[in-house]
């Protein structure tokens, strides 16, 4: 059964996708023939998806226009009697209708010696400009020809299959509103240590009110605002009852595809129901039989909801996160739906190896640490006496002095100058940190509670000798990571400019310090490694890790490691993922549902020029494009979650799709508005040496943006 469930839901998804990538053909074509048919024009054919060569799946003639399906799924396209998408062939069309013309008139004309000369109108001197339809010259085409037509209409003809796009985005969002769309809620989860929303001072549950003094509707619009890439953005939030106003610059760091402010969507109580059930496959060993059974058996009926920890009640992913830390690296017991289970300790993987404390990368506004003088560039010598601080484990050693109530730390800061300075800080009782799995590749390690963040430096500190293999090289003091090596290890990522899949069954991750640091492959990728599943009859064979090595006399070396357990350094997450706080906007009727729909058609038109123009000023990579492959995955993971997803994905696409079609580059339909617009000015068409420049150039480069993202899409040009 759970076979055939699963073969009926790929099913369905892929029909959906169909549906959708047509739908979106469909509207558009339809628009041009609508329009085409009223102005009188014949439509020779109507086609979806493409017949080059003739090749298609079938044919239909009704009245005098052909109905098909092309074999090739690019798109559709709607012929009309006189119509020539390359400018090079209008000249052929026109001397096609001055002969047909002639033609028609000899035939008609008395066959008798006195029968007048028919005199056709001269070609008049343009300059070499193709005179496409005049006002004097209409009269050789075919009453029912597009040519024939006049400007004003051959315009409404172009533009009808965009205006048909908008209208389909309305209606696909109306009709989402109806259904109910959830959206994540305008509230702050977790807060990236070092980010700008870090530096700002935004706490886990802070509520966004607006965003550059627009109301907030979702956490959504604070990410299309950072696709927009602008230099400020002004978030007003509430916190306990009270509203402050905050300038954020969003920060785009090597490897970011766009700007970011460094905030996640908040969390609910509910667990997120995993394939596998709602404890992550990787962490259910620490757990016991009796808590997955009853977690296992009760997600299966109904979603688990968290209603207290330790007894005590907790109302949001804020409480619910203080609770849980005040027993960092201890049991809990979570009660959900009024059943007490044991929520274990998970301990986080390790190597026998410490790193060297890098320098601060960025203080928090208004904190004791920024009153006392600490700047950006200053290095953490010791925490309270003790000059062997693991950085990767500073957030988690500072978590636990709050705990134990202890109100401020002793450090040794060192100066830019080489000066060492002692300073008491202030340990403010905030029991926050960063979700790991959320890192970016160039990501800070840091702690609120005392308003720092910091860097960690790929260099040997100290080693653990005593579980190192005999025999073989160990690391020294002073040796600098460039490179490492998850041995045995299923590749973690697609294709990226500072990883690979090695031949041997590994994962190598190189350009340490340019591209990727220290935190992000050891609190994320080290985590979420999973070992290579044996061949047929093959032996198991455990993770390792193997680290390339760069003496300060620039020798190489290898050294192979073990992973640990770590005995002091646990995840924050403690084995299950949290369902998103989502609201649902409903209309309450179909004026309603309309008026909400033209106003998410209005947003998403607008983002496509902010987004163009974020890519053109480089605010926006490149890399961040999507092809035909992504969006279609895209629809596909989409439409497995519901109709209301579904709409508004296809409002999303529809008005995209719109935009872009307008845009005046040939042969889009905005190339066709621009000629047209010429020749309504200047009552005559382009020169036709000009359009066929402008034509192909235009094709070119959309030749060259679809080359482009279907070989992201490939991964054949990795995004990071």
């Amino acid at each position: 059964m759970e076979i055939l469930a699963t073969i009926w839901t790929i099913t369905v998804g892929v029909l959906l996708v169909i549906l959708g990538f047509n739908a979106l053909i469909i509207v558009h074509e339809l628009g041009h023939f609508i329009v085409a048919r009223l102005c009188g024009v014949r439509c020779e054919k109507f086609y979806i998806w493409f017949d080059f060569w003739g090749l298609k799946f079938f044919k239909f003639k009704w009245g005098d226009t052909e109905y098909g399906l092309g074999l090739f799924p690019l798109g559709g396209y709607v012929k009309m009697l006189g119509q020539e998408d390359n400018p090079g062939a209008i000249q052929a069309e026109i001397e096609r209708a001055k002969l047909q013309a002639q033609q028609a008139q000899v035939e008609n004309t008395p066959n008798s010696e006195d029968a007048e000369t028919v005199d056709f109108p001269a070609k008049p001197d343009t300059g070499g400009s193709t005179p496409l339809a005049p006002e004097s010259q209409l009269s050789i085409f075919a009453p029912d020809s597009y040519l024939s037509k006049s400007v004003p209409q051959r315009l409404a003809i172009i533009v009808a299959g965009v205006i048909m796009n908008f209208l389909f985005a309305i209606v696909c969002a109306a009709g989402a509103y109806m259904i109910g769309v959830k959206e994540s809620v305008p509230a702050v989860g977790n807060v990236i240590a070092g980010s700008p929303a870090w530096e700002a001072g935004l706490q886990t549950g802070d509520r966004i009110i607006a965003i550059d003094g627009k109301p907030a509707r979702a956490f959504g619009d604070v990410l299309m605002k950072m696709v927009e890439g602008n230099k400020t953005v002004q978030l007003t939030v509430e916190r306990q009852g009270i509203s402050m106003d905050l300038n954020l610059s969003p920060r785009k760091q090597t490897g970011d595809l766009y700007p970011k402010i460094g905030i996640l969507s908040l969390s609910s109580l509910e667990l997120f129901p995993l394939k596998s059930g709602p404890v992550n496959p990787l962490w259910k060993k620490y757990y016991s039989a009796e808590s997955l059974e009853i977690l296992d058996k009760n997600s299966e009926s109904h979603p688990l909801r968290i209603e207290k920890v330790e007894g005590q009640s907790v109302n949001s992913y804020a409480e619910y996160q203080d609770a849980q830390l005040k027993k960092i690296g201890q049991p809990i017991t979570c009660t959900f739906n009024g059943m007490d289970v044991e929520i274990p300790a998970i301990p986080m993987r390790t190597i026998p190896v410490r790193f060297k404390m890098g320098t601060i990368a960025a203080v928090l506004s208004d904190s004791d640490a920024e009153k006392q003088g600490i700047k950006e560039g200053d290095i953490i010598v010791s925490v309270d006496g003790n000059p062997d601080i693991d950085p990767l484990k500073l957030p988690q050693i500072l978590l636990k002095k709050v705990n134990a109530e202890q109100q401020s730390v002793e450090l040794i800061i060192r100066k830019a100058d080489g000066a060492e300075q002692t300073l008491n800080l202030e340990l403010k009782p905030i029991r926050f940190l960063s979700e790991l799995s959320s890192m970016s590749m160039r990501d800070a390690l840091g702690s609120i509670t005392l308003g720092l963040s910091w860097n960690v430096d790929p260099v040997i500190a100290d080693v653990d000798e005593s579980i190192l293999p005999s025999g073989q090289p160990i690391p020294t003091v002073g040796d600098r990571v460039v490179g490492v090596e998850l041995v045995n290890c299923a590749a973690l990522l697609s294709k990226n400019s500072f990883s690979e899949a090695t031949n041997e069954g590994g994962f190598f991750i190189h350009d340490i310090g340019s591209k990727v640091d220290i935190p992000y492959i050891f609190t994320y990728l080290l985590q979420e490694a999973q070992p290579n599943k044996p061949k047929k009859g093959g032996e198991k064979k455990p993770l390792s890790i193997r680290l390339i090595l760069e003496s300060p006399d620039e020798k190489t070396k290898v050294v192979n490691l073990p992973i640990l357990e770590s005995t002091d350094w646990f995840h924050v997450e403690r084995g299950y993922v949290l369902k998103p706080e989502l609201t649902i906007t409903k209309a309450a009727g179909l004026g309603e549902a309309l008026s909400r729909g033209t106003v998410k058609m209005i947003d998403y038109s607008l983002l496509v020029y902010k987004s163009v123009n974020a890519l053109i000023n480089g605010t926006v990579s490149a890399k961040a494009l999507n092809g035909p492959v992504g969006i279609v995955s895209i629809m596909y993971t989409i439409a497995q979650g519901g109709w209301s997803e579904y709409l508004m994905l296809l409002c999303l696409i529809g008005a995209n799709l719109a935009v872009i079609n307008i845009f005046p580059i040939p042969p889009l339909d905005g190339g066709h508005v621009l000629f047209l617009t010429y020749e309504g000015i200047f009552r005559r068409p382009p020169n036709e040496l000009v359009q066929v420049i402008l034509s192909y150039l235009g094709l070119f480069l959309i030749l060259l943006l679809m080359i482009w993202t279907i070989l992201l899409d490939f991964t054949w040009i990795p995004r990071w």
